[in-house]
């Protein structure tokens, strides 16, 4: 081999190494696991725009469950998530027991167990007037179509995401576990939801997230 020829296949060798790297570091951005907040929740700063800027993007599904985590995306249907509820549903008389089953499979991961909320995460049930509303209505749709924008609780203002859960929800389960919530957690006292009502609710067209104001203009008679 030629001294010319030596430098051009170092040359070569140097190029080759350059774009393996490259490859290697745009393959591990694509597989690369969405980051997680906190409770396993993706983060909501994690989405990027055109311009790599970290987006305020609402979270596109959670970790539920205690011993065997399962990654739930809120807006599509998911089999494994539903077979684990109707199973809950199904192993039990006790309706107490159901909602306390599903609540602390499902809600706990973000209100945490003692229905207190955390920080940054999700506000508190217990106490919370929009738990408490005398007919539960509005409680109903949050859980179904979600929640946007800033939001008072026990006289403290949040601004934090609330996901839809009517595509993995049916109207039973979430009659069971907001009655539970209403009457069960903490000191909370409130009558229960039936599976009528979430029905209705269910019926009306919302094609987005709830707000506060929307909310507020229901009629709470």
């Amino acid at each position: 081999m030629t001294r010319s020829q030596a430098i051009a296949a170092i040359l070569c060798a140097a190029v080759l190494a350059a774009i393996s790297i490259q490859t290697a570091r745009y393959l591990m951005r694509q597989t690369a696991p969405t980051p997680l907040g906190p409770e396993g929740i993706p983060s909501q700063t994690s989405a990027q725009g055109g311009d790599g800027a970290a987006t305020n993007a609402a979270p596109a599904g959670a970790f539920v469950g205690k011993d065997k985590l399962v990654y739930v995306n809120y807006g599509t249907r998911d089999p494994a998530l539903q077979s684990f509820i109707r199973a809950l549903m199904d192993g039990s008389y006790d309706t107490t027991a159901k909602g306390r089953a599903i609540f602390l499979k499902v809600c706990a991961a973000c209100h945490q167990p003692d229905g207190m909320g955390k920080e940054g995460v999700a506000p508190p049930l217990v106490g919370s007037e929009w738990v408490l509303e005398d007919k539960g209505d509005r409680l109903v749709r949050i859980v179904l179509n979600g929640l946007g924008g800033p939001v008072q609780v026990r006289g403290r203002q949040w601004n934090m995401v609330m996901p839809p859960w009517r595509e993995n929800l049916k109207d039973d389960e979430i009659a069971v576990v907001l009655t539970y919530i209403r009457s069960k957690v903490g000191g909370n006292k409130a009558g229960p939801i039936k599976p009528e009502s979430v029905g209705a609710a269910r019926m009306e067209s919302h094609p987005g997230p709830e707000t506060a104001a929307e909310l507020l203009k229901l009629s709470n008679e």
